[in-house]
């Protein structure tokens, strides 16, 4: 098995980052990226023996993820690089299971798997959530059976040199994940524990509102007859529904309901709009993938 080098992202995590650090530097040099802690995060890094790359303010998670690639790019004396949060939900003790895949070459990315793994102590809500935003990320990318929010990862310099985050919040795991399919990556999943210690349902809340809006974003640019036909789809279904009350109040009162029937007709209108999108965004990615291809 080559170098490793650790990363671990962190923001606020005085407690655990320690703890983290001590059990990571087992396997590997360990960098930690503080995204503007207020707390003492950095001097605690530090002291356990880690790198400290600090940025001056909060910028969110993919901001972590992107000074994390541009370090690793520039990583020479590293074969392997690993990603593990710093709230100490990952066992550091895996980082040698996650990294085995790229350190032997049969992958350029490996991704930990919750679902193969084990969740220790996670709300039932939480799991949910998971479960969904997985489930919109497949749709986004070829129905790859991914983990696509799990922080626990590993990868090779082609990878980080292949990789592209923009996303500055929790988007940008995704977006890391989804940018690796696009550059055909090999992508190999490993199964890991994650432990839940705190219930903060507002930051997960923040967190899964932002990612939800990210995917949903890669769903519509990849697949637009898929997204766009399945929203004009349900307008077209709610106007249909709205226009048989409509029909039906007036037989029956001989009374137009004037607010049903102009949101019968706005639905409708906006349910063709939305498959004429959908089949104009389409028509336009085969004649755009054609012309490529040409070229």
């Amino acid at each position: 098995m080559g170098k490793i080098r650790i990363f671990i992202p962190a923001y606020n995590e005085e407690r655990s980052i320690g703890s983290a650090v001590l059990l990571a530097k087992k396997y590997g040099s360990v960098t930690v990226v503080d995204d503007g802690s207020e707390d003492k995060t950095a001097d605690v890094a530090r002291i356990a023996g880690a790198t400290v790359v600090r940025h001056g303010k909060n910028r969110g998670y993919g901001a972590s993820l992107q000074t994390i690639l541009g370090t690793a790019r520039k990583g020479a004396d590293s074969d392997t690089f690993v990603i593990i949060d710093g709230d100490y939900q990952h066992d550091p003790a895996e980082i040698p299971s996650v990294a085995a895949p790229v350190s032997c070459g049969g992958a350029d990315v490996a991704v930990g798997s919750r679902f193969s793994g084990k969740f220790i102590g996670q709300p039932a809500y939480r799991k949910a959530g998971v479960e969904f935003l997985n489930r919109l990320a497949k749709v986004g990318k070829r129905g790859d059976s991914l983990d696509f929010q799990c922080g626990f990862r590993a990868f090779s310099k082609k990878a980080a040199d292949a990789m592209r985050v923009h996303e500055d919040g929790y988007a940008g795991g995704a977006e890391m994940l989804a940018s690796a399919i696009d550059a055909g990556l090999r992508i190999a999943e490993v199964p890991v524990h994650v432990r839940y210690y705190r219930d903060g349902a507002g930051g997960v809340l923040a967190q899964g509102a932002g990612l939800a809006t990210y995917l949903v974003q890669a769903v519509a640019a990849r697949k637009p007859l898929f997204f766009f036909g399945i929203v004009g789809a349900a307008l077209l279904i709610c106007s249909a529904l709205l226009g048989i009350f409509v029909v039906e109040t007036f037989y029956s009162t001989r009374t137009l309901p004037v607010g049903s029937a102009l949101l019968t007709l706005f639905s409708g209108i906006a349910g063709m709009v939305m498959a004429l999108i959908g089949i104009n965004l389409y028509t336009l990615g085969l004649i755009m993938g054609k012309r490529g291809r040409d070229e």
